[in-house]
C-alpha cells in the first residue's frame, strides 16, 4: 500500500535483528503463527505499521543501536516487543522502549536463549509458551511495562567493555573470501581483522565458511559468564 506521498506502508509485519540466528528463529515462529511477512531490520523497512512484532537480542543489557535507530524512525500503532537474552541479565530494554520512544505496546517478552559467547549453551525451543503473545497480537490492548533491574554499569562505555572482554582472532584457516566483511553491518571487519567499530555481535564468526574466526574471552568476561544462569521467560500481555 502507498499513501498520498508515495511512501511504502506495511500494515502488519514481524521485523527482526539477529546476528547468530536465534532471534530470527523466534521471529520466524511469530511470522508463521500470525501470517505476517518477515523482514530483517537491516533491509529497507516500512515507515508505518499497524501491527508490528519486533524481535531483537539484548546487547550488554541495552537496546542495540540499530534497533534504536529503527524505533526512532518508525510509527507503530500496536507494538509487540520481544527481547532475547543470553540467560544472564535481560536488563530493562522493554521499559526503555516504551519510555524513550513513546510506543504503544500491546505485548512483550524477555526470552532466554543461548548466550553467544558460550558454546555448550542451549537455544530456546519451547515455542508453545509463546502462544499467549500470539493471541494478544490478534486482540490488541495496550499495557504498561514494569521497570526491571539493570546494572548501573551497563551504560558505562558498553562498546569499549565489549572490546576489552572479547577479541576475535583470524586463524590460518582463513581463505581470504572476505565474507565476514560482506556480512558485517557496521564496516567493522576486513579480511578477518576487526576495528573499533566492532560490537562483538559475532555475525562474522557465524558467517565464516571455514570457521577461521575464533573468539578469545578476557578473564573478567570469563568470570562473569560463570555466574548462575537464569532460564526465566518473562511475558507481558
Amino acid at each position: 500500500m502507498r499513501n498520498h506521498a508515495g511512501v511504502h506502508r506495511t500494515m502488519n509485519a514481524v521485523v527482526f535483528y539477529s546476528n547468530t540466528g536465534q532471534s530470527r528463529a523466534i521471529a520466524t515462529y511469530f511470522a508463521n503463527q500470525l501470517g505476517y511477512p518477515l523482514a530483517d531490520i537491516e533491509t529497507k523497512c516500512a515507515e508505518h505499521y499497524r501491527n508490528l512484532v519486533l524481535v531483537f537480542p539484548v546487547h550488554c543489557q541495552n537496546i542495540p543501536d540499530i534497533v534504536k535507530s529503527f524505533l526512532k524512525n518508525v510509527s507503530v500503532e500496536n507494538l509487540t516487543a520481544i527481547a532475547t537474552y543470553g540467560k544472564m541479565c535481560c536488563g530493562n530494554v522493554l521499559y526503555e522502549i516504551q519510555k524513550n520512544y513513546q510506543k504503544n505496546i500491546i505485548a512483550g517478552a524477555y526470552i532466554p536463549t543461548k548466550h553467544s559467547y558460550i558454546d555448550n549453551d542451549d537455544v530456546f525451543c519451547d515455542f508453545d509458551k509463546l502462544k499467549p503473545i500470539v493471541e494478544k497480537v490478534k486482540e490488541p490492548s495496550y499495557i504498561q511495562l514494569p521497570k526491571l533491574y539493570k546494572n548501573p554499569l551497563a551504560d558505562v562505555f558498553p562498546k569499549l567493555r565489549s572490546r576489552l572482554g572479547l577479541t576475535i582472532q583470524r586463524s590460518a584457516d582463513c581463505g581470504g573470501c572476505n565474507l565476514c566483511a560482506e556480512r558485517c553491518s557496521f564496516g567493522a571487519i576486513q579480511s578477518g581483522i576487526t576495528n573499533r567499530k566492532c560490537i562483538r555481535c559475532l555475525k562474522c564468526v557465524e558467517a565464516c565458511p571455514r570457521q577461521a574466526l575464533k573468539i578469545k574471552l578476557g578473564l573478567p568476561l570469563k568470570l562473569y559468564l560463570r555466574k548462575k544462569k537464569t532460564n526465566e521467560l518473562i511475558i507481558y500481555i
